[in-house]
């Protein structure tokens, strides 16, 4: 995917002093959406400090300063998956110009998406699912209402967006990616639109 170009240049790496990398969307002047679990201290007790967090999109860097996430999730289960994300607050405002809006609705089952992500197993390029769909949006049991989707990600894509087109025709988040099937092209995201910004 050519990361200078809209909305993949939105899609940065989150990378932590704990040796985590994943990805990240910036969805405002100096807010990244991510997964938590992306942010777990080395012994899984708890989540890094934001000093210990930075970012990086376009050949820039910023460091988080504070940092916000889904109430009541386990970091040594890393569940449940409806609590998996977070939102950094930023040293700088690398959005601004580029930032995606999350969707305010809950995406409908069929609905055409594309997951960008910086993956392990080609480092240092953005790569991307563009001919996957929602397949499910409900409640996964104990692990809450999410959005099941058949786009292929490998390490790294956690936290990555599930992207789609808006009823304007411009791109939205419409998840952020929780869990994949390695191997297989499944995954299940928090839906956008259940994570406040504030």
């Amino acid at each position: 995917m050519p990361p200078e170009r809209a909305p993949w240049n939105a899609v940065g790496e989150v990378e932590t002093t704990a040796g985590s990398r994943c990805t990240g969307t910036l969805v405002a002047p100096r807010s990244v959406l991510t997964a938590q679990h992306c942010l777990l201290t080395a012994d899984q007790a708890g989540l890094v400090p934001p000093r210990d967090i930075t970012f990086r999109v376009g050949g820039r860097t910023a460091r988080a300063t504070a940092l916000r996430h889904g109430p009541g999730f386990d970091p040594q289960r890393e569940e449940p998956w409806r609590a998996d994300w977070a939102v950094l607050t930023l040293d700088a405002p690398l959005g601004t110009g580029r930032a995606l809006r999350l969707s305010a609705e809950p995406p409908r089952e069929g609905l055409a998406l594309a997951l960008p992500g910086w993956q392990h197993d080609r480092p240092g390029v953005l790569m991307a699912d563009l001919g996957c769909r929602v397949v499910i949006f409900g409640t996964f049991g104990p692990q809450g209402m999410l959005v099941g989707h058949n786009c292929a990600g490998t390490l790294g894509s956690s936290g990555a967006p599930l992207i789609a087109r808006g009823e304007d025709g411009g791109f939205v988040v419409v998840g952020v990616q929780a869990k994949a099937a390695l191997g297989r092209p499944l995954g299940v995201a928090v839906p956008a639109f259940a994570i406040p910004l504030r």
